[in-house]
């Protein structure tokens, strides 16, 4: 009897350690497969994000119009005016001054070359074009604006004359004083 007692006892406790294995490996199987379907979720999502913003080489080669095509352009190059532009002009009965030092902008280092080169027609044309139309300063604060705008195309039109093209970017106001 005390053999059938321990064969008992001996089955009872592998019969309870078959039970308590099971709950482990069920519940490592269920954290597997949840890890699984998480992992096959994640590189779905970024499979489709990865065709959505690269896109593919020959779309873009069929669909391309030569007119959109971007040509990559040069650095951008600054020339300062210098010296600065003083000017007077009369304002009210008063005389009055202006100092503005100028600095133009371009990506084509022969345009700025050629402005080098022509700079005593350059400053003589942004004399004139300063001394006439300083009115627009006084009359509207966004008149300096419209004056950087002249500037430029002034530039630009000796450019035009002189070499056969327009080359300068942006002509830029980097310090203005009126008294």
């Amino acid at each position: 009897m005390t053999n059938d007692t321990t064969m008992l006892v001996v089955a009872g406790k592998i019969d309870m350690a078959d039970e308590e294995e099971d709950v482990p490996v069920a519940s490592s199987k269920k954290w597997l497969l949840i890890g699984i379907i998480v992992v096959v979720i994640l590189a779905a999502a970024g499979g489709a994000a990865w065709f959505f913003l690269t896109g593919s080489d020959e779309d873009e080669s069929v669909d391309m119009d030569p007119a959109t095509v971007v040509i990559p352009q040069a650095p951008v190059q600054y020339l300062e005016l210098t010296p600065a532009f003083i000017v007077n002009f009369p304002h009210q009965g008063r005389q009055r001054f202006m100092q503005a030092t100028v600095t133009v902008m371009s990506r084509d280092g022969e345009a700025l070359a050629a402005v080098s080169q022509h700079m005593p027609v350059i400053r003589h044309n942004l004399i004139n074009l300063l001394s006439a139309q300083l009115i627009l300063v006084f009359e509207d604060p966004a008149g300096i604006e419209q004056l950087r705008q002249m500037a430029t195309a002034e530039v630009n039109q000796v450019l035009q004359r002189e070499i056969g093209r327009e080359g300068i970017d942006q002509l830029l106001f980097t310090n203005f004083v009126m008294q």
